[in-house]
């Protein structure tokens, strides 16, 4: 198990094949991460499994049927939340390519038929038919905001996962500040920022 059954409690239930798929999916990144450092070595199998109940947490916020994670790096949230809703058509965005062929591998071992990996930078990509973006660990939201600004549809949603209660003014742009279930199970500070275009 990955986590208890109260731990389930306040995250999305998953069923027994998801968490094995999880297990695997964390297999493989050890086995990787000793000859491509997809994440620092001294990432523990506690901290990994940490990840995961921080990524699960994020399913309560998503209300969408298309995801884009960008700078998906390892697959964290990408992966895991590729592996907790398998109707959902969910691609991986990142500009290095080892991680890329990381995620390739993952999706063919796993059978991930709703993932679509891509090797290319946010700034080059068209975002015309995205309804809902997450990132994890990538950049500042202003930074992302700023680079992405000029091309993202009017109804597109940002989530951001944050470590910590943040509320950054984004000239037009609402942002909210919501705290994550993880934060209770991890005892942690763990959060979203949920950003979209001011309607005002």
């Amino acid at each position: 198990m990955l986590f208890d059954l109260t731990d389930q409690k306040s995250l999305k239930p998953i069923d027994e094949r998801q968490q094995t798929n999880l297990k695997k999916f964390l297999a493989l990144l050890g086995k990787w991460n000793k000859t491509r450092n997809l994440v620092s070595r001294k990432t523990s199998i506690r901290d990994l499994n940490h990840h995961v109940i921080d990524c699960l947490a994020l399913n309560k916020e998503l209300n969408c049927k298309k995801l884009l994670d960008v700078g998906s790096g390892a697959g964290f949230p990408g992966v895991v939340t590729a592996i907790s809703n398998p109707q959902m058509e969910i691609t991986l965005l990142d500009s290095n390519l080892k991680k890329v062929s990381f995620l390739n591998h993952v999706k063919a071992e796993l059978q991930l038929k709703n993932i679509k990996v891509i090797h290319n930078r946010i700034e080059d990509f068209d975002l015309s038919k995205e309804d809902w973006l997450v990132s994890r660990a990538f950049s500042s939201p202003e930074e992302l905001i700023n680079k992405i600004k000029e091309k993202a549809p009017r109804d597109l949603v940002f989530l951001m996962m944050v470590s910590k209660n943040i509320k950054p003014s984004i000239l037009g742009y609402d942002v909210d500040y919501i705290e994550s279930s993880a934060a209770n199970i991890l005892k942690k500070n763990r959060g979203f920022l949920k950003i979209s275009l001011s309607k005002n």
